[in-house]
């Protein structure tokens, strides 16, 4: 894959997402929000490319993933209102079955086709299949941490302006109250990937934000996400006790050790 590829599937990309524009507010503002993440994971995927010293082909397949890791949220918001897979369908998958029915990735031999829409389709899976081969596995890690730091943007930008423009397409119409699970704030002291299973609330699903450090693959993630402050912003979204100090100062401790020795 080569840059010019690249160039072709970004321009394809913004026309695509552009015949979403509507003048249903919701809506919109939704298909803003995506695209805008789009971009910014691409330039994530990126810093992490350039940090692994990938080649030039798997550097334009590793941006191209994350351009279009998110391409079924346009339709599903669209067709659904809702960015919550159970309510809907699997966005991964949506975007997989879109991508072929636009034949979009037909220029490219048919190995990196595969590569692309592995990655893509398993870009929100709680935990990676062990069957993927070691170029497709390293994409697939590419693009979930990818994802995952500019999801943290998201956030963050959001809660400073939810009290005046809530979204429930981004709250996942769970309550806003005090209550967190103790279960979940436990996983992350144990270094545990956190069960949805238990989330009740909106601080339950930024604890089991927070836990995604633990999923995160490359040193470059781990250095992006405590360069721009994203862990002490969502932990200052939670209520504040001694419970929350002590899990602030133990993920701001893990990122350190990952940072001194690495992943």
């Amino acid at each position: 894959m080569k840059e010019n590829d690249f160039s072709a599937f970004k321009k394809w990309f913004h026309i695509y997402v552009s015949s979403f524009y509507t003048d249903d507010g919701f809506i919109q503002k939704n298909i803003i929000l995506k695209e805008e993440h789009s971009i910014r994971v691409c330039d994530n995927a990126t810093f992490i490319a350039k940090a692994e010293k990938l080649n030039d082909e798997d550097f334009y397949l590793a941006r191209t993933i994350a351009l279009f890791h998110d391409i079924g949220r346009f339709e599903q918001i669209k067709k659904y209102r809702t960015f919550r897979d159970s309510d809907s369908e699997n966005h991964a998958m949506l975007g997989v079955k879109i991508l072929k029915a636009e034949r979009v990735l037909s220029c490219l031999p048919d190995h990196e086709q595969k590569i692309i829409l592995a990655a893509i389709g398993h870009h929100n899976m709680y935990i990676l299949p062990d069957s993927l081969d070691s170029r497709t596995l390293l994409h697939s890690k590419i693009i979930r941490d990818a994802d995952k730091i500019d999801i943290y943007k998201v956030l963050i930008d959001y809660f400073s302006i939810k009290k005046d423009s809530p979204n429930p397409a981004l709250d996942l119409e769970l309550p806003n109250t005090s209550e967190y699970s103790p279960a979940l704030v436990q996983d992350i002291f144990n270094n545990r990937i956190a069960s949805t299973k238990d989330v009740r609330t909106c601080n339950d699903m930024n604890l089991t934000r927070l836990a995604w450090i633990f999923d995160m693959n490359f040193v470059e993630t781990v250095r992006l996400i405590k360069e721009r402050g994203y862990i002490e912003k969502i932990i200052a979204t939670l209520p504040k006790n001694s419970e929350i100090m002590k899990l602030r100062i133990y993920l701001e401790g893990y990122m350190d050790l990952i940072l001194d020795k690495g992943i």
